[in-house]
């Protein structure tokens, strides 16, 4: 099973980044997506960092999704349900024929006697039947420990999601406190600049009230 699983790493894999761009779409949708898949059971590889790595036959799926979506207008929850279940059997296929593949056939040792031919047909068939439940039996402990691995995986990328709406709601919540912090030093100096020259036009008001005052008086002295 071993060998199954580095026969799978050596496959071509794409980053996240250069799967939206061949996709077209941005990392967050890529992600959005990704996680979408993985709540209906698709599993993709993992890096050493824990960042998904996708192969040729997560690029069709993810493909498939996109068109289920954008060009058929289907729900993202049943698009993603369609795209797992179809490419679910296929993937346990391949690897389970791949595991077959790699078992090493049974060979007699040099000094061990050989067997009779009237035996010959139902050990095969019997050696035939170990091998597969061998077989089956690696193939369902790394199905399940996969499994525990992706829901584990899901529920850091749900605590992940939440975290980034969390800093989201916080960043805009500062962005909007700035604003109106910038709107009401505006309304203060504004304030202050009608303040002053309403207290300039009074000044000059009294100033002229004063001149003609003093005017006025020096008439009136003059007359008597």
């Amino acid at each position: 099973m071993k060998n199954v699983i580095e026969l799978v790493a050596k496959e071509k894999t794409y980053s996240g980044r250069e799967l939206a761009e061949i996709l077209g779409v941005g990392a967050s949708t890529l992600r959005k997506w990704s996680m979408l898949l993985e709540q209906q059971g698709y599993r993709f590889l993992r890096d050493s960092q824990n960042r998904r790595e996708y192969r040729q036959s997560d690029v069709d799926a993810l493909r498939s999704f996109y068109q289920l979506t954008k060009e058929n207008l289907m729900p993202l929850e049943e698009a993603a349900r369609t795209v797992a279940g179809r490419t679910s059997f296929q993937q346990t296929k391949r690897e389970t024929a791949a595991s077959l593949s790699l078992v090493p056939p049974v060979v007699p040792s040099a000094g061990s006697a050989p067997f009779p031919s009237n035996h010959s047909a139902a050990l095969s068939a019997s050696t035939s039947a170990a091998l597969a439940l061998r077989t089956s039996a690696h193939v369902d402990r790394l199905e399940e420990k996969i499994h525990s691995l992706a829901q584990h995986v899901q529920h850091q990328d749900a605590v992940q999601m939440e975290l980034m709406e969390r800093l989201e709601k916080q960043e805009a919540y500062i962005r909007n406190s700035l604003k109106e912090r910038d709107r009401r030093l505006m309304k203060a100096m504004s304030d202050i600049i009608e303040a002053k020259q309403q207290l300039a036009q009074l000044r000059d008001e009294q100033r002229k009230k004063s001149i003609w005052h003093r005017l006025f008086r020096t008439q009136y002295d003059s007359s008597l």
